[in-house]
């Protein structure tokens, strides 16, 4: 007890003593609107309020694992600002660079489950200029970075604005001569890049990092009708160690230089939403490998993740610790 009071204590940005962390990321971290019922927004009068963002749902998803992490951000001086902060200091994520600034807002953003296909969920952005937009080089404190052993990225803080990519480029390029450990999540969106081609070229720079997290339709952006496991063996080439690749309901594969595995997805649970279902995979795999788990173990770990964020609303609320994964898989086993 006494030891997790001392983490949580340490995370607040005033105290005097930096804690060691074990993993660092780099994000926008978000407010979402999550209808209460399905169907389209128009006709849909209540919403829930949620935290969410890639980058951070990865970052608490590994704390909630029992590992130490940090996150660089901007949220604007605001309610929903103070809402970003609460939810990522509850969660024992030191927030000391997240930056709150009174010149630009914090990110919002709306889902609609089950429509117009039953099962999946489109969102609404309102993040264009948002306070988290406009993070720049200075933003990255290396001092910071490098009291992890780990930097987390992914392909949507780049996409956000040029700022936003210049940062980026410095954490990774920093992390990468520091021999830090380095993770990416592709998570190309379309709709936040200019055009496909800006975004290959962007996202192919960060292919070389250690662990490389992707799916189905991001690599036929990047290999074009390739298919999964000749893109996947690309990526390899381009210096990453391991590659895994979320496949939704057709399960999940991972590969190395030496070895490969496959595994189907669980069938028959119930699907409520599945935003923020990849960040969890990302997270339980990035915790199950640095623990030395098989491939195949980390890819249950990481679909199991999965299934349990996709049966509630919100992206942080069913991340789960080890104990909820040994549960979960002893019951659908």
């Amino acid at each position: 007890m006494a030891k997790r009071l001392r983490r949580l204590i340490t995370t607040w940005p005033w105290h005097p003593e930096r804690m060691e962390l074990d993993f660092v990321s780099l994000g926008e971290v978000m407010i979402q609107l999550n209808a209460t019922t399905p169907g389209p927004l128009r006709h849909v009068n209540t919403f829930e309020r949620h935290v969410a963002g890639s980058e951070a749902n990865t970052i608490v998803g590994l704390s909630r694992l029992g590992y130490r992490t940090g996150l660089i951000s901007r949220v604007g001086d605001d309610e929903f600002g103070m809402a970003v902060l609460n939810a990522l200091k509850a969660e024992g994520v030191d927030a000391s660079h997240v930056r709150v600034g009174p010149d630009h807002m914090t990110g919002i953003y709306f889902t609609q489950r089950h429509f117009p296909v039953p099962g999946q969920t489109v969102m609404t952005y309102y993040r264009r200029g948002s306070a988290a937009s406009h993070m720049d080089e200075g933003d990255v404190d290396e001092e910071f970075i490098s009291g992890a052993g780990h930097l987390h990225l992914t392909g949507i803080t780049p996409a956000l604005s040029d700022s936003c990519g210049r940062a980026v480029r410095k954490a990774f390029g920093f992390a990468r001569s520091s021999g830090l450990g380095l993770s990416f999540d592709t998570n190309i969106r379309p709709k936040l890049w200019k055009d496909l081609p800006t975004a290959v070229s962007v996202i192919s720079t960060y292919l070389a990092s250690r662990i490389v997290f992707t799916n189905e339709e991001d690599l036929d952006i990047l290999f074009p009708g390739l298919g999964f496991r000749v893109s996947a063996q690309r990526v390899l080439d381009k210096g990453a160690e391991v590659v895994a690749v979320k496949r939704g309901a057709r399960g999940a594969y991972a590969v190395t230089k030496a070895k490969q595995a496959e595994i189907p997805a669980f069938t028959g649970l119930h699907v409520e939403d599945v935003t923020g279902a990849g960040d969890a995979f990302d997270a339980s795999f990035l915790a199950s490998y640095l623990k030395g788990y098989g491939l195949e173990d980390c890819l249950r770990n990481a679909n199991a993740a999965g299934a349990l964020v996709a049966s509630v609303r919100g992206d942080m609320e069913a991340l789960p610790r080890w104990e909820d994964l040994r549960t979960f898989l002893k019951s659908t086993l």
